[in-house]
């Protein structure tokens, strides 16, 4: 039977009582056809040519050595960046949504008011990126190496474990206080056994996040919000969390030796610790 009479026979299928669904998802498998792969060349043409920023939405840039690349503005949602070499590259105000960086190297990279929810950025390379009001809502960050980077944003659902943010800089922006408080947002993330050591959270929102098995040596929680936050396991060790919000904190098996200002933290007799 030729292609056409298959599809043609698919189509019938549908029609008929029951065949609806099994027939549609066949029909869409059999139109289906792979994301369109572009060169490193053709991207950057693309970039240089005049007028609105350039579409790149599912396209395949995976493996692609695109450091130093101005995308500023581009349209990447649903784009497939896995192992790609951006290092160095401007990604501001760009929209990332459903992308796919797995493995990517984005050392460097400005993402500042880029959206990035639900993507997919897994033992990704983000090592002092700038993430400056940047959507990472539900993201996949699993294993990223977020050492020494700039994060104030959006990042509530998101998907932490296991990642390395040394250093990061996560602090409140006490120079942009007239635009209203912009901090970091992990408000239900999930950064089960992450390094966040010697990180600035100073005031940032961790709300019912889970930091089980996290390291938080050294870090500044300074005015943090860990209202529900389960730090069961959490090594705090020289942690700053002077007038935290505890309250329904879980810090059972937690390693707090040496830990600043636990007694000035807010609601503290309402935190559950070892009995």
């Amino acid at each position: 039977m030729s292609l056409a009479g298959f599809a043609a026979s698919l189509l019938l299928l549908a029609r008929l009582p029951g065949g609806g669904p099994v027939a549609s998802a066949a029909i869409v498998g059999a139109v289906d056809t792979p994301p369109v792969r572009l060169t490193a060349e053709q991207v950057r043409s693309a970039l240089r040519t005049e007028g609105p920023a350039p579409s790149f939405a599912g396209k395949d840039l995976g493996g692609l050595d695109l450091r130093g690349v101005d995308f500023r503005g581009a349209d990447l949602t649903g784009v497939r960046l896995a192992g790609a070499y951006l290092d160095g590259a401007n990604l501001f105000s760009c929209d990332l949504t459903d992308a796919v960086a797995t493995g990517a190297r984005l050392a460097r990279a400005n993402l500042d008011g880029t959206v990035l929810r639900r993507a997919d950025f897994s033992r990704a390379d983000l090592r002092g990126a700038s993430l400056f009001s940047t959507i990472v809502e539900a993201a996949n960050l699993t294993e990223a190496r977020l050492d020494s980077a700039r994060i104030i944003g959006y990042l509530k659902g998101a998907r932490l474990v296991r990642a390395s943010l040394r250093s990061a800089n996560a602090g409140v922006d006490a120079a942009n206080q007239s635009m209203g408080l912009m901090r970091a947002n992990f408000a239900g993330a999930d950064l089960t056994g992450a390094d966040l050591t010697g990180a600035n959270l100073y005031k940032a929102d961790l709300t019912r996040a889970s930091l089980a098995e996290a390291i938080l040596a050294r870090a500044d929680l300074t005015a943090a919000e860990l209202f529900g936050a389960d730090l069961t396991g959490a090594d705090l060790s020289g942690a700053r969390l002077t007038n935290a919000d505890v309250a329904e904190a879980v810090f059972r098996r937690a390693r707090l030796a040496g830990v600043v200002g636990l007694n000035e933290t807010r609601n503290r007799a309402r935190a559950i610790f070892d009995d």
